[in-house]
């Protein structure tokens, strides 16, 4: 039987890591602790939480799904084997058998609980090896697929979509977390499944600080309102953010608007395949470090984008890759003034054959 993108790709990209294995064993977590890489190699991306099953991966790529009732009617999408589980006994006793014959084999360490790596530490042979392959699995998964670009294609019009809606109905008075909640409201009126993660929504002095979330500050005019947001479709994501003044805008907040916007602009234009990550993020830099603004960019400029909001491999002074036609980034540069406010515009792009392809398309403000 076939296996997909994904299950074929860790197998060919734990070769080039040089890492022997027999089967890979990808065990989910609860909830928040879940692991993507379960929902990478199953392409289960339409309903199911499997919290707790197993998908155990051989040779050939092909997989087999161990799971329990709950999840019964989500995993019959499961192009592989599907196994039912009604307790825990039961469990173990099929991974045993999937296992039997391997002495080495695969675990993704660092989203594997310490729960669920005891639990595979029984199910295994004695003189079975257990071997993190997590940096082949984060390599596979930084390269997108056709069928995953198509679903963040999807994630990133739907914000778009959402962003360009909500502009007309921001005025002064609201509170950040109304144009939070509308924000999210739109996202799940053009298809999202949920947001990307908690929307990010600073008014004023708040917009500097780049990890804040929504509270009661009121927009007022002349101040800066930055919204940090994306939609979730079939488990993958997109990630915008737009700054906005509200009425005129000040002399102070153009000159960081145009710094961002050509810090960005730098980065896109020179982003494409064979180009090294953290040289993309010192293009940008750069801009912002010959300009008033110093110092002032304070983290990495962008992150890899799919499964999760920040998906392996990412644009950044600690990142030593080259780009690769398939991988998806956010390009992210800001400017933070302390009691001031923020400056950041992001977008979600894909590398291409010769350039990249920009993926969202929210408004953007002028300083014209």
């Amino acid at each position: 039987m076939a296996g997909t993108w994904g299950s074929k790709r860790i197998f060919e990209c734990a070769k080039r890591f040089r890492l022997n294995i027999d089967a890979v064993c990808v065990m989910n977590g609860p909830d928040r602790l879940s692991d993507n890489t379960f929902f990478y190699v199953t392409e289960l991306l339409k309903g199911g939480a499997f919290e707790g099953s197993i998908c155990v991966i051989d040779r050939s790529g092909e997989i087999t799904v161990i799971t329990s009732p709950l999840e019964e009617q989500s995993a019959r999408r499961l192009k592989g084997n599907l196994l039912i589980s009604r307790k825990p006994e039961e469990m173990k006793s099929l991974l045993k058998r999937l296992l039997k014959n391997c002495r080495r084999v695969g675990i993704n360490a660092p989203e594997l609980t310490h729960a669920n790596y005891l639990f595979i530490k029984k199910v295994i042979d004695r003189n079975t090896q257990l071997i993190d392959i997590s940096k082949a699995i984060q390599y596979a998964r930084a390269v997108k697929s056709e069928r995953e670009l198509k679903t963040i294609r999807r994630a990133c019009d739907i914000a778009s979509r959402a962003y360009n809606d909500l502009l007309p109905r921001i005025r002064p008075g609201m509170k950040e977390y109304e144009v939070s909640a509308e924000l999210n409201y739109l996202l799940g009126k053009y298809g999202a499944t949920s947001p990307a993660f908690t929307t990010i929504c600073g008014f004023g002095p708040n917009s500097a600080e780049p990890h804040y979330t929504s509270g009661d500050a009121k927009l007022k005019e002349g101040g800066i309102l930055l919204l940090d947001f994306g939609a979730t479709y079939e488990k993958y994501r997109s990630d915008i953010t737009r700054t906005i003044p509200i009425g005129k805008a000040s002399r102070r907040f153009r000159e960081m608007y145009r710094t961002v916007a050509r810090a960005q602009d730098a980065a896109l234009r020179y982003m494409r395949p064979g180009r090294i990550s953290k040289d993309v993020d010192a293009t940008a830099r750069k801009i912002i470090d010959n300009s008033k603004f110093k110092g002032m960019f304070n983290h990495s400029l962008g992150h890899g984008l799919g499964l999760a909001t920040h998906d392996p491999y990412g644009l950044s002074p600690r990142f030593d890759f080259k780009l690769e036609k398939g991988m998806v980034f956010t390009v992210e540069p800001g400017v933070y003034i302390p009691g001031y406010g923020g400056v950041r515009i992001e977008d979600d792009v894909v590398v291409t054959e010769d350039g990249i392809e920009i993926l969202t398309h929210a408004e953007r403000w002028s300083p014209l």
